[in-house]
């Protein structure tokens, strides 16, 4: 597997899930670089970074992560 990429809310904990910032700027680049890297995964790549971080379950700034991984999937 490749090197393991941080997901956005460790990356950038204080940019929160439906922030602009995730549109914008450094936020958006890692966002679109993490998308990329995460679907070109084999199915046990994905499952090893689900299991590494998994999607907060305490929101504290912003939207819910729930339902990340999979809504990444369906955007290839």
């Amino acid at each position: 597997m490749p090197d393991m990429m941080e997901p956005p809310w460790i990356k950038y904990p204080q940019i929160g899930l439906g922030s602009i910032g995730w549109r914008m700027g450094y936020g958006e680049d890692y966002w679109f670089a993490f998308a990329d890297w995460y679907n070109s995964l084999d199915a046990a790549g994905k499952n090893a970074v689900r299991e590494s971080y998994p999607e907060p379950a305490v929101v504290e700034e912003g939207y819910p992560w729930t339902g990340f991984y999979d809504r990444l999937e369906k955007y290839k």
